[in-house]
């Protein structure tokens, strides 16, 4: 396999094998979530349905309209009741903008999405470059990911602000990829000030050795966090306090045990993945249907389900081994693949992480979308075809609604993003355009 990813094409292929993956790409999506709506309405099971039942939609952003109707000084009511509110603080200002517009919240939310899918769209397609061969593809790809990528329905459906801190990363990378570190430097801290895990693309700035534009992110993400505790204070450290009760109960019922199974199928973690391995050595095998059963009396034993709590005390040493090696083998590539594996490591490596992660993998399909039109299809970069079809399979399956394998989807998307890491690694895209330096120059 290494020989045919690493095989370039001729001058005269590129065009046609550039169209034909992203080609490839948009059917397969269209393909695929077509099917599982298919598959969902046969069925009628709920554990095959893409997105969650009709009565939870929204529900990630209208639960908390109570809780963020007083946040000046309200950080001990935010951190403890129902619904459990297990964000840093700064996410607080972003549920209480949306909730701010009362009835109109949704619409306002809604809005948001509309804005930020169109702003993807205009991105990605004037970044391609006008006139090059590869737009055809270019044009359906982006088309496709706009109007059905399966992570921004499942974040708008639910109404959580996984979009926000992805557009503003988003922003902060297009940025990055241009050359302007100071601007990317603050939005990537921004994203992280409300969720943390983003905050690994500043690694982007660290391997070139913009250690005082990284600096600034870091700063950035800390002094948000610092305004927001104390705006729901009255200080950091008694709304930090406040807030612990709920984020310890979110561990508890969350990290230290079992998901219930109509959430556990939409997790992809290598937590996830571990403690669903588990599940399948308890059952004896994989059984889709008896899972549903399983789970639920597993999840139910006194303290959690005993199996969880020895994989959340070795998975720390599993995190720390995987990213190190993660680090290692990416080290020295070019920055599209170094994009690629942060953004895989962000879906990934935190304990729990939901289908709207895969938000995060938008801008590195983005990008390879820009490198494959506006350099490999004219010509200017050799890339083997085997690569593109291998990323264009990938993406794909990733983008789209795999809920026809019930509570297996979760696993099966994990497989996907470590084979993403795995083409990655082995398909160098050493992109002009981006990394700015001369080809055949590897940072």
């Amino acid at each position: 396999m290494e020989g045919n990813l690493r095989r370039g094409d001729t001058a005269g292929d590129a065009k046609a094998h550039v169209n034909g993956a992203l080609l490839v790409y948009a059917l397969l999506v269209v393909l695929v979530t077509s099917a599982s709506w298919y598959i969902y309405w046969l069925s009628n099971v709920f554990m095959t349905r893409p997105l969650f039942a009709k009565i939870y939609q929204f529900r990630d952003l209208t639960d908390y309209a109570g809780k963020m109707a007083h946040l000046h000084g309200g950080a001990a009511a935010l951190g403890n009741g129902f619904p459990i509110f297990n964000y840093p603080a700064s996410a607080a200002y972003v549920f209480a903008f949306f909730l701010s517009f009362g009835s109109h919240a949704i619409q306002a939310y809604l809005a948001f999405v509309l804005l930020c899918v169109i702003g993807f769209a205009v991105v990605a397609w004037r970044a391609s470059g006008a006139g090059a061969p590869g737009r055809l593809g270019a044009a359906a790809a982006i088309a496709t990911t706009a109007l059905l990528g399966y992570p921004l329905w499942f974040v708008a459906d639910r109404g959580n602000t996984e979009v926000v801190v992805w557009a503003l990363a988003g922003a902060g990378l297009c940025f990055l990829l241009r050359g302007k570190t100071l601007a990317a430097a603050v939005l990537i801290g921004l994203s992280a000030s409300i969720k943390p895990f983003s905050i690994l693309f500043l690694l982007l700035l660290l391997r070139r050795r913009k250690y005082k534009e990284a600096a600034l992110g870091l700063v950035t993400a800390g002094l948000v966090a610092i305004a927001a505790l104390t705006a729901i204070g009255p200080t950091p450290w008694k709304a930090y306090q406040d807030l612990k009760p709920d984020m310890s109960l979110y561990v508890s019922d969350y990290v230290f045990n079992l998901k219930p199974v109509g959430e556990m199928r939409f997790n992809h973690s290598l937590l996830d993945g571990m403690k669903s391995a588990a599940v399948t050595v308890e059952m004896g095998g994989i059984h889709p249907v008896k899972a549903l059963v399983e789970v639920t009396e597993l999840r139910l034993e006194p303290g959690g389900w005993h199996g969880a709590r020895p994989l959340v005390r070795i998975y720390p040493y599993v995190a720390i081994a995987g990213f190190g090696l993660l680090l290692a083998v990416f080290y020295r590539m070019p920055i599209l693949n170094q994009l690629t594996a942060l953004a895989v490591a962000i879906t990934i490596f935190p304990p729990v992480a939901g289908e709207y992660t895969l938000l995060a993998l938008y801008l590195p399909f983005g990008a390879l979308v820009v490198f494959l039109t506006r350099e490999v299809a004219p010509g200017k970069v050799a890339f083997s075809y085997a690569s593109m079809l291998a990323f264009a399979v990938i993406y794909a399956l990733l983008f789209s609604p795999l809920t026809f394998l019930m509570l297996y989807e979760g696993d099966a998307k994990l497989m996907l993003l470590l084979a993403l890491l795995f083409v990655a690694a082995r398909s160098p895209m050493l992109s002009e355009y981006f990394d700015q330096v001369p080809l055949g120059v590897i940072q």
